[in-house]
């Protein structure tokens, strides 16, 4: 019997092969889709799961309502150690702190290397990553050791032994102490080197103190432990050892390190791979709205059909054939298209995943050994089969055979209005699809055309490596000498990558009953500054050559820091930065967005910086853009002449700028591909209920042509029906898209407006499509010969 139903399911498909191939490539486009998305899915929620200690290892997040905090991942450097001390349920930690990009330089290999960290030894304990070369017990030993990666072993040592050997790094000698297995594609965390915290003490004491939140600190904690008590005894010990930020409200909490690669925050770290759980929800949903899709055209096409199959149910019935047979007959029909749409589908899905992860940025494959695929498939294909198939074979099945025999047989309207729904439904979720691909688009193109309050246009910088910092102004001196070189200033650290930030300071004016801690961003940088970037000052003045008491003695504040202040009149007070000493505040800079849209503008103190011992930073050079490729040739020569061995890289401003929204750019490409196809996949749904309307009404238009009836008219006649279901479609559709789209904007501090046109664009739009699909079917029937509908009449 199931072979039969096999034969019968074939001979049907081949009998009705433009029926077949609309069915088929809808169902194939709409599986593509949700596997794709799948695939995407299942490697987002597959992150951060084969460390065997996942379940105790716990990252320290901590809040401040005040400050707005929530689930900064930042903490001060001597928390973890006294963690381990003070709280019995502790059994290990590690902290992380970030490596600017470094030029590392071997025998005749010289690259730049930007995923470096500094941490603790436990790291390799607590991940259960292999140290492959080298003794882990002592690689931490020494300030100038350096531990890395498999990958970067093989890249400047080929198969050889790297420990003991001395590899330059910025112009200093670096001793290779280990070797470790290189981190998964699929960890949050994402290093190639790293030091021990003692090259830390070795270039800097500061920002290691209880009031700098600059190191993110896991901790691996006892079976069953008490997560809300070891969060409270971690507060408890901020507050004992005097952290401003505790003392004033800071809460410390543990997060599960399983879920941190999807819990986004603005305050991710270079040493860190994050996404967002919203993505995960949105892109499924997506799945769902497209799948939905290809199974209601699935519905649509089989039930247009039922007059041309009505006498096949009717001759079945009448042989003797059950209600029952005849409903396993269609589902094997249906389940059989299915597997020919997954067959087309895994094609589809070969052809286009190389290009799908470039724009998704990821390393997903297809393995078709893999037994849990393969099965995932196969449930897929009779799931989409038997769902897709259900009603269809419902209603295919249960014609009354008199009826159909003696040609009483009629659509009822129940019938009619279920399958105009379901048209709403799908033309509701492309709607839907339509207006969130244009609110993603106009916020991207709000946030690249905002005024950000300062010049990026023309300026490029260059990292500050190996001789630059000694030799700065020679550096700065030469460049100038070109006349397409307008001005020249650094700043120490790069700000478009980096944030050092410190609280607890004092200051001439302070209100003494404030409870809520002043929190800065420091910015230390050179002499025209302002003048390159072109940020105004709104009050006071700039540092000045000509003032020695400016270095050290001087600071800038922008206008966040003075309102979070509640100063009038700044200019000339004194600031204490916690250390007892007073500098005087010199200038107000206005306030500018130098970090991205989605964080709003935070309060950051200038200060001039001694460049010439700085260990990270970058070289900022406005240009004259009517000569920029003669400019770059110049200041290749400049770099070279200095720095003979780290090899000359640079980077535009407004390109490091752009680069902040990468992530966004990529939901928008995913968006615009798969509404495009949603938008198909209902063309082809609509085309079907277009040639059942038609199908069932063609008498209709022969007799009306018969009396007269112009084409225009009859047009008309049959595409106003679908026309006001497609503006039914918008009036759920926008509601829904609405909230939808307020989703995809919680994420950014500055946010486009979600105006009326974007809406009734995508309605037009989508009533475009249907009056074009619509049209063309009706005006086939419009201009047919009404003698051959009426021929039997």
């Amino acid at each position: 019997m199931l072979r039969n139903y096999f034969k019968t399911a074939i001979r049907n498909i081949w009998r009705n092969k433009a029926y077949s191939f609309i069915n088929i490539v809808g169902f194939a486009l709409g599986m593509a889709c949700t596997i794709l998305i799948m695939m995407w899915v299942n490697d987002e929620l597959g992150f951060d799961k084969l460390n065997r200690n996942r379940d105790r290892i716990y990252r320290i997040i901590c809040d401040w309502s005040r400050h707005e905090w929530e689930g900064f991942d930042g903490t001060p450097e001597p928390l973890g150690q006294k963690a381990v001390e003070e709280i019995p349920e502790i059994e290990g930690m590690f902290r992380i702190a970030s490596v600017s990009r470094e030029a590392f330089h071997y025998d005749d290999r010289t690259f730049y290397e930007d995923n470096g960290i500094i941490s603790d030894p436990a790291i390799f304990k607590m991940l259960t990553l292999p140290f492959i070369n080298g003794n882990i017990e002592t690689a931490f030993n020494g300030p100038d050791n350096l531990i890395i990666s498999e990958t970067l072993a093989k890249k400047y040592f080929g198969n050889s032994n790297p420990v003991g050997k001395i590899i330059s790094i910025n112009g200093e000698l670096k001793t290779v102490t280990g070797v470790f297995k290189d981190i998964p594609y699929n960890s949050h965390l994402q290093f190639t080197y790293m030091y021990s915290f003692k090259y830390l003490s070795q270039i800097s004491s500061w920002g290691r103190g209880w009031g700098a939140f600059n190191y993110v600190t896991y901790i691996q904690v006892k079976d069953n432990s008490d997560l809300q008590f070891i969060g409270e005894k971690l507060t408890s010990i901020g507050k004992h050892y005097q952290s401003p930020q505790v003392i004033k409200g800071v809460t410390f909490r543990l997060q599960p390190y399983s879920k941190i690669y999807l819990d986004a925050k603005q305050y991710s770290r270079s040493f860190q791979r994050i996404s967002d759980s919203s993505y995960v929800f949105i892109f499924s949903i997506i799945a769902l709205f497209v799948l939905f899709i290809a199974c209601i055209n699935f519905m649509n096409l089989s039930t247009a059909r039922s007059m041309n199959r009505s006498l096949e149910v009717g001759m079945r019935k009448t042989i003797g054939a059950q209600r029952s047979q005849l409903l396993r007959q269609f589902l094997v029909e249906s389940i059989l298209l299915a597997f020919i749409a997954h067959i087309i589908a895994m094609i589809i899905v070969e052809l286009f995943l190389p290009t799908f992860n470039q724009i998704a940025g990821k390393n997903i494959s297809t393995n078709y050994l893999d037994f849990p695929f393969i099965l995932s498939l196969l449930g897929a294909v009779i799931l989409t089969g038997v769902l897709a198939g259900l009603y269809p074979a419902i209603y295919l099945s249960g014609f009354k055979p008199i009826m159909v025999l003696r040609k009483y047989f009629t659509v009822g309207p129940k019938s009619i209005l279920f399958r105009k729904i379901l048209v709403v439904v799908q033309f509701s979720l492309s709607i839907i699809l339509i207006i969130s691909t244009f609110i993603i688009s106009k916020q991207l193109n709000y946030v690249s055309n905002m005024k950000l309050g300062f010049d990026k246009d023309n300026v490029l910088y260059i990292p500050m490596e190996e001789n630059i910092p000694a030799k700065y102004d020679v550096l700065k001196s030469n460049l100038l000498n070109d006349p397409s070189i307008l001005a020249v200033t650094a700043q120490q650290y790069n700000f478009i990558e980096i944030t050092y930030r410190n609280a607890g300071f004092k200051w001439e004016g302070m209100n003494p009953s404030r409870e809520r801690q002043l929190d800065l961003i420091y910015s230390g940088i050179d002499y025209d500054y302002f003048e390159t970037l072109k940020i105004p000052l709104v009050a006071g003045r700039n540092f000045s050559k000509e003032i020695s008491a400016d270095v050290g003695g001087a600071i800038i504040l922008n206008e966040a820091a003075i309102k979070d202040m509640g100063l009038k009149d700044p200019v000339g007070k004194w600031f204490d930065f916690g250390d007892g000493t007073h500098v005087i505040i010199i200038g107000i800079a206005k306030d500018v967005h130098i970090r991205t849209l989605k964080e709003e503008i935070e309060p950051r103190v200038f200060y001039f910086a001694d460049l010439s011992e700085a260990t990270e930073g970058i070289t900022l050079i406005k240009i004259d853009g009517s000569q920029t490729k003669r400019t770059i040739d110049h200041i290749k020569n400049v770099w070279e002449n200095i720095n003979s061995i780290t090899p000359f890289e640079y980077n535009f401003l407004n390109e490091a700028y752009d680069n902040l929204y990468k992530s966004e750019i990529r939901t928008r490409e995913i968006f615009n591909y798969f509404t495009f196809l949603a938008v198909v996949i209902s063309t082809l749904g609509l085309f079907g209920l277009a040639s059942f309307s038609a199908e069932k009404r063609i008498k209709e238009v022969g007799i009306r042509k018969v009396m007269g009836a112009s084409v225009v008219e009859i047009l008309y006649l049959l595409v106003k029906d679908f026309s006001k279901w497609i503006v039914l479609a918008n009036l759920f559709a926008w509601p829904v898209a609405y909230v939808f789209g307020k989703k995809l904007l919680e994420n950014y501090a500055y946010k486009t407006t979600i105006g009326l046109e974007v809406y009734l664009i995508s309605g037009i739009f989508a009533l475009f499509i249907a009056i074009v699909t619509v049209g063309y079917k009706s005006f086939r029937a419009a201009v047919s010969n009404p003698v051959k509908a009426l021929r039997y009449e």
